[in-house]
């Protein structure tokens, strides 16, 4: 006997195998037991959780000889053998892709008029309909207004939206969720214990991670990295086979931007495209890495990790803000659809790369505001006095905003008798000032080199910036 495949060989035969669809069997069932059936439904979602199956499932319930109409088919009687096998005669599965013309339509009209074989209902399962043209939909839609008695049609589709709203109205619609990894995981755990696989589970859920919610392709990975010949999955085949980068190498790379070493990033982005690693599932990897490093700083629990994983990802989350995580994150999607309309991805990527590692060297719009808070609660009065010469100072048609910065520590650093501060030794210093600034806070200094030293009031410096960007940053 020929091999039988994990997806074909562990398909659910019974609405209790299906996974993670509970929002639809309980509706199939409670229709079967009601005898409230449908003439057409349609099942919408992604590939590979169950749309098909679910419909060879309701078929087999609608005709099982044993049972009759019923929730829990037998599985032996001939009707759900072959619905089972795909060879029934009263259960007809049509690919929508290869069967799309008008004259396909009505060939199927046309064997609507013959009785059932040995079932109660003559089912017609049509995969991929949205692949229908216009007009072939347009010649099914008298057909499905008012069908032959015991004709029952399924549509399954990936793509709704192209279905037209005249036969989706005509239809019950059952929408397919993606299954969840953690389902993923416990039916690989399950074929693992029937067919004696060793295998870990982190390579378990690398697996599951890597299908996308599709539990078809999950099990399809699985019987690839079985074909190896060996009956021990490693976490190191996994890698290998399927280009999934480890995750110390993210570590590393979280590691570089925190120390700003923009020649390391480069350089493990440079391994990472010798080892022939797709450049896009690498970005995705990174971006998966500080999501879960921003969701364990935000306490949202990431069920899927292990414990351990949790301990680092803490461990690197204390070395970032919440906002710092969010700019990585924004940064990594732009540069992804960059990489799409680039004719030199690999410059796009390494500019990137670099951009990430110069985090450090950027302080965010919060922290702005936190400093000049802090600046003009040292003195109420300042603050008062710095509006009302804001409000007589202001230039027509520009935007304007007094910075203030107390810098008489600073000033006594480099002049110690000076106790007061008038604005020709402001006007002195201020190369210094600047030159500080430039120092510690480089992101003002882009913004604050072009200021105007105004006047001196009380130890405080006021400037008349000619930056409206800066003034925006400030807030009001």
């Amino acid at each position: 006997m020929s091999y039988l495949v994990f997806a074909r060989k562990y398909r659910p035969q019974t609405f209790a195998e299906v996974y993670a669809q509970e929002h639809i069997t309980k509706i199939l069932e409670s229709t079967i037991q009601l005898n409230r059936i449908a003439h057409a439904y349609l099942f919408t979602g992604p590939r590979g959780v169950g749309k098909t199956s679910m419909a060879r499932i309701f078929a087999k319930s609608l005709n099982c000889i044993t049972n009759g109409p019923s929730i829990k088919p037998c599985n032996e009687c001939q009707n759900c053998v072959e619905i089972t096998q795909g060879i029934s005669a009263d259960v007809i599965e049509i690919d929508g892709a290869s069967n799309t013309g008008v004259e396909d339509i009505r060939d199927l009209q046309r064997e609507l008029m013959y009785s059932t074989s040995n079932s109660l209902f003559k089912i017609y399962i049509i995969d991929e309909v949205h692949m229908l043209s216009k007009n072939a939909f347009n010649a099914l839609l008298k057909t499905l207004e008012e069908p032959p008695e015991n004709v029952i049609f399924i549509f399954a589709t990936t793509e709704p939206h192209k279905v037209l709203p005249t036969i989706i109205s005509r239809c019950q619609r059952f929408d397919f969720k993606r299954i969840p990894i953690p389902a993923i995981v416990k039916m690989i755990k399950s074929i693992s214990k029937d067919e004696n696989i060793k295998i870990g589970d982190n390579a378990m859920f690398m697996i599951a991670k890597k299908a996308d919610g599709s539990m078809r392709d999950a099990l399809s990975l699985l019987d690839q990295i079985l074909a190896l010949g060996s009956q021990e999955v490693s976490e190191k085949d996994v890698m290998e086979i399927f280009g999934i980068v480890d995750q110390d190498i993210y570590r590393n790379i979280m590691k570089s931007i925190f120390e700003r070493q923009p020649a390391d990033m480069v350089n493990i982005l440079h391994n990472i495209l010798e080892k022939g690693n797709d450049i896009q599932e690498f970005i995705n990897g990174l971006m998966d890495y500080i999501r879960n490093i921003l969701f364990i700083k935000l306490k949202i629990d990431i069920p899927e990790l292990s414990v351990d994983s949790k301990n680092t990802l803490k461990e690197l989350a204390e070395n970032f803000s919440e906002n710092e995580l969010l700019y990585l994150i924004s940064l990594l999607i732009k540069t992804k659809t960059d990489l799409k309309m680039s004719n030199n991805p690999i410059l796009v990527a390494e500019m990137s790369f670099i951009k990430l590692s110069k985090l450090a060297e950027m302080t965010s719009f919060e922290k702005i505001k936190e400093i000049v808070s802090k600046v003009e609660n040292k003195s109420v009065e300042a603050s008062q006095k710095q509006e009302q010469q804001k409000n007589q100072n202001n230039l027509p048609g520009l935007k304007t905003k007094k910075i203030i910065k107390d810098i008489k520590e600073e000033v006594k650093k480099n002049k110690p008798a000076l106790d007061k501060i008038d604005l020709a030794t402001a006007k002195k210093f201020q190369p210094e000032i600047n030159e500080k600034i430039k120092k510690e806070k480089p992101f003002i200094f882009n913004y604050f080199k072009d200021c105007i030293i105004e006047n001196v009031e009380n130890n405080f410096i006021h400037y008349t910036v000619f930056k409206p960007v800066f003034y925006q940053m400030l807030g009001d």
